[in-house]
């Protein structure tokens, strides 16, 4: 009898082990802390998007908004220029890292945009914004 509860007894204390290793924290920072630079971090725009630069042109009509953004030199920008549509379901993250409305977007600002669909080479992207950043 003790030879057939054995391998159950090591399957139990393997599986105890595994349990209590992932459930470990992996953060040097004691729990319950909050790290300022990691939040403001995850409220910032992503180092790679499709068009980061300022807006020169601002239409609405109808509940949407149309934004001409022309880009900034960069080589973590996927085009020069474009024509973003966006729309009242579109996710809009303000400096502060909350969510605004289009109302609050303006000529003169920076912004960072993933757009859902694509242009043609570098120059000049059209499309409907995913996720937005001001900044």
């Amino acid at each position: 009898m003790k030879i057939k509860n054995e391998p159950q007894s090591w399957v139990t204390f393997c599986l105890l082990i595994v349990v209590l290793l992932t459930a470990c924290q992996t953060s040097n920072a004691p729990a319950g802390t909050t790290n300022a630079t990691t939040t403001n971090k995850r409220n910032a725009a992503p180092q790679r998007v499709d068009i980061k630069g300022s807006i020169i042109m601002r239409q609405y009509s109808q509940g949407q908004v149309v934004l001409e953004v022309e880009g900034f030199p960069s080589q973590d920008s996927r085009y020069n220029r474009a024509y973003v549509l966006v729309l009242p379901t579109t996710q809009i993250i303000g400096p502060e890292g909350k969510s605004i409305s289009l109302r609050e977007l303006q000529q003169g600002q920076n912004v960072a945009v993933l757009l859902r669909s694509g242009g043609k080479g570098n120059l000049v992207g059209m499309g409907i914004a995913r996720k937005m950043w001001v900044e």
